[in-house]
């Protein structure tokens, strides 16, 4: 008898686990444009909910005329901005998204992007800060290293204490080339995901995370010709290095 119900236990078990595979999705490899949907549905957040903290200051009544006037211009900035990941994933479906480099000032790229991850409520007390060296104005996609910068900085607001919470952003320029820092000083990305952190949907600690933020970054990078990666060698928190080319092309009109 016992070895019976044993053996229907197994059969059981069995039929169970095979059922339970026959209803568990089958993960494919994206397309472009799956993956590029992905993307932009990630991205469209940040200025959607840059519009949403803006329009919140403007109901304020102790708000003075200039920070209305900023605010104003944030939304329309945040609006601009959604317009042209919409573009981007209509150039997609008709297979000829390209960058769009030009003549471009990183100090404003990146302080626009913090400015989209400050204006945050809950990152409200961290400290975000950026320092640049040499060269301000080269060639890239001021647009897409935005939301490079952006992505960086929004995950290493969301590693660290929202109430000690340091983020640092480095830039440097020469003639040839950009080097991008985003350290935080965070609890540091596990060893058991250090190989796989820029892969889509790979994601560590965050309970909404979407895991694309890399993966949207390691792509804009390696599309303009750059390298984006993790420092090792850093001690404490968390430190992305990016380099990607900076030359301004022979005959430009600066």
């Amino acid at each position: 008898m016992l070895e019976q119900a044993e053996s229907r236990a197994r059969f059981l078990s069995a039929g169970s686990l095979r059922n339970a595979q026959r209803t568990l999705p089958i993960l494919e490899p994206l397309s472009a444009v799956s993956r590029m949907v992905a993307f932009i549905s990630h991205d469209l957040r940040q200025p959607l909910t840059a519009i949403l903290a803006n329009a919140e200051f403007l109901t304020r009544s102790e708000m003075s005329e200039m920070q209305k006037n900023d605010s104003y211009q944030e939304i329309r900035w945040a609006i601009e901005q959604m317009n042209e990941l919409v573009s981007s994933l209509l150039e997609c479906s008709k297979g000829r998204d390209t960058l769009r480099p030009a003549t471009r000032n990183i100090v404003d790229t990146v302080e626009h992007a913090i400015r989209t991850a400050s204006v945050r409520q809950e990152f409200r007390r961290i400290t975000i800060k950026h320092h640049h060296n040499g060269l301000a104005v080269g060639w890239f996609d001021s647009n897409r290293l935005e939301r490079v910068v952006a992505n960086l900085v929004l995950n290493a607001c969301e590693a660290v204490s929202p109430d000690s919470g340091q983020v640092f952003v480095t830039t440097t320029g020469n003639r040839n080339c950009l080097q991008i820092g985003v350290w935080d000083n965070g609890p540091g990305i596990p060893p058991t995901i250090r190989d796989s952190v820029f892969q889509p949907f790979v994601t560590y600690g965050k309970i909404e995370g979407s895991g694309l933020g890399l993966a949207i970054a390691k792509k804009i990078v390696e599309d303009h010709g750059g390298e984006i990666y993790l420092d090792r060698r850093n001690a404490t928190g968390t430190l992305i290095k990016i380099t990607i080319p900076f030359a301004i092309p022979e005959g430009t009109i600066e």
